[in-house]
């Protein structure tokens, strides 16, 4: 892989949505006002809303999503392959407005893809025609629940399949951006699980307590180096949310738990320079909508971590 792609501190958050729409709201629409409202949530295709509104009324948010689905599954493989082709190359700078959505946009700008390095955005651009000169197609991937590392992985990777597989593999990456913008613009029962979370828990092995006042931060990996995208400090619980409230895009990481300015606060006497000062730790997040937490047990001179 190449160089780390730049972007700001911090994941980029989605800009706020208006209001969502109630499930109770959804089931007594008419089909105009069905279609007005999912006709872009398979990008720029009110064929699909048409379709899924004949299976109303939808006990849940997951069956709303479900019926989504499952209308775009079922239809012929070269209406599907008819959608893929016409969706915009992701990272393209050049795609006028009135062919990507707005949400398209949120998505894109989240995961950075639209603020890459010259070098970088050359490397997309060739990968994108590629891509198009095998498949006469879009890639697609859900932005925001991959790292911009492992975007650039993926589409090396899918770049060897045949186009039924890619076909099967664009379809499921659309049930996961469907999904999630979903559960965003529909609240009621049963919305389905998009966000994930990532908590660390500081525990002061010294004096057997929770280890309040630790600063940690989170590094998104590419190869050795790394970009900080989130940092949190335990409380008094030692508990710390690093990144919750979002899908965790899937990659590597890196927690750095800052131990030894932790116990000088404390005010214990640690070496010039202390024995343990900054203590990393390696982790890949595989599950976008997964909970994952990370205690440290800790003192000045030793630790454990675990899941």
């Amino acid at each position: 892989m190449g160089a780390l792609l730049p972007l700001r501190l911090g994941f980029a958050q989605p800009a706020p949505l208006k209001a969502p729409l109630t499930l109770a709201e959804v089931n007594r629409m008419d089909e105009a006002a069905f279609v007005a409202a999912f006709g872009d949530t398979y990008e720029l295709s009110p064929w699909v809303a048409k379709v899924a509104f004949a299976m109303r009324p939808f006990s849940t948010v997951t069956a709303l999503h479900q019926a989504l689905a499952d209308a775009f599954r079922a239809a012929p493989r070269e209406q599907q392959l008819a959608f893929f082709r016409k969706l915009s190359d992701i990272g393209d700078r050049t795609v006028k407005a009135e062919n990507v959505t707005a949400a398209s946009k949120r998505e894109q700008a989240v995961s950075g893809v639209d603020t890459l390095s010259e070098a970088d955005h050359d490397r997309l651009k060739k990968l994108n025609k590629a891509y198009r000169d095998k498949f006469d197609m879009s890639f697609t991937i859900a932005n925001r629940r991959n790292t911009q590392d492992t975007i650039f992985t993926q589409f090396e990777r899918r770049l060897g399949n045949d186009l039924a597989a890619e076909l099967a593999t664009a379809i499921q990456e659309e049930f996961f951006i469907t999904r999630l913008r979903i559960a965003e613009q529909v609240a009621g029962e049963g919305v389905p699980r998009v966000y994930g979370d990532l908590t660390v828990h500081a525990l002061n092995s010294v004096v057997g307590q929770p280890a309040n006042g630790m600063a940690v931060e989170l590094l998104e990996m590419s190869g050795e180096k790394g970009r900080k995208v989130a940092q949190a400090t335990s409380n008094v619980d030692g508990r710390a949310d690093v990144l919750v409230g979002r899908p965790l895009p899937i990659g590597r990481y890196e927690l750095r738990f800052a131990v030894a300015d932790y116990f000088r606060k404390q005010g214990t006497v640690l070496g010039n320079p202390p024995f343990l000062d900054v203590v990393p730790v390696r982790l890949y997040l595989d599950n976008s909508e997964g909970s994952y937490h990370v205690p440290m047990v800790c003192s000045p001179w030793s630790y454990a971590v675990y899941r």
